[in-house]
């Protein structure tokens, strides 16, 4: 007996197949909505961010490809809205924060900010192994108030020299910035030691070549008693006595070590 074959139930298996075939990218299209959906509320953080956004753009394209449905377009544009816009915040607030340290780190460096904020005291005697780096710190300020003398010369029509410390300040170390310069003059203010300039320039007192005397004298508050005094002139000679006064350093001074 021949079997008949039921063309109406091969029909719908067939169409059945077929409604399963064109659901897999609509599917496929949904899951990578979803996706999208889900990063883009994390998108502030900004890997997940641009993953939220990377995915969204894949669904979209398959959407325009034909794949997909009316929902599964507006879960994209969803997700993309909401990854760009936390994206775009993130982006901002770290832009802005990273404003503010850099702000932060120049007025740290700020010599008028650093001195407002570690005020030191005038007043204070040092101890004995803080008046030693006193000493040394005097020593080599010395050494760049000399410098800068023979640098003010040089420009100098005349080829005189400063006459004031004020003057020396202001011009300041030959590749120094403003800041640099400003921090130097605050040094010489906070120094222990009391710097001072005179018998410069031969118009004073009939002197026949340029000259000037540095002295660098200790404080009586701040420094103990018997600390280096510091002395020079033109020929950039650094002496020190210690004890005694700016005069025992320039008549009796030893070359200072």
């Amino acid at each position: 007996m021949t079997e008949t074959p039921n063309f109406t139930t091969d029909f719908a298996v067939e169409n059945q197949n077929d409604r399963q075939n064109d659901d897999q990218p609509a599917k496929s299209v949904r899951t990578m909505a979803r996706v999208a959906l889900s990063l883009s509320f994390f998108a502030f953080i900004i890997p997940i961010g641009v993953a939220a956004i990377v995915v969204a753009h894949m669904a979209k394209r398959r959407l325009e490809w034909g794949d997909g449905r009316e929902m599964d377009d507006a879960m994209v544009r969803a997700a993309s809205w909401i990854a760009y816009i936390q994206l775009a915040l993130a982006l901002f607030i770290t832009i802005f924060f990273w404003s503010l340290f850099q702000t932060a780190i120049g007025l740290g460096r700020d010599p008028m900010v650093r001195q407002a904020m570690h005020p030191v005291d005038i007043n204070r005697t040092l101890d004995p192994a803080g008046a030693r780096d006193a000493e040394q710190t005097a020593l080599t300020q010395v050494n760049q108030l000399i410098a800068i003398e023979e640098q003010y010369r040089r420009h100098r029509e005349h080829g005189d020299y400063a006459c004031r410390i004020d003057q020396l300040i202001f011009m300041g170390p030959e590749t120094a910035s403003a800041a640099q310069k400003q921090q130097f003059g605050i040094q010489l203010y906070e120094s222990p030691y009391m710097f001072r300039l005179s018998n410069c320039n031969p118009v004073s007192r009939g002197m026949t070549s340029a000259a000037f005397v540095l002295t660098a004298v200790p404080h009586p508050v701040r420094m103990p008693e018997k600390s280096l005094i510091y002395c020079a002139d033109q020929t950039g000679l650094v002496r020190e006595v210690r004890g005694g006064t700016s005069l025992d350093c320039l008549q009796n001074g030893e070359p200072a070590q």
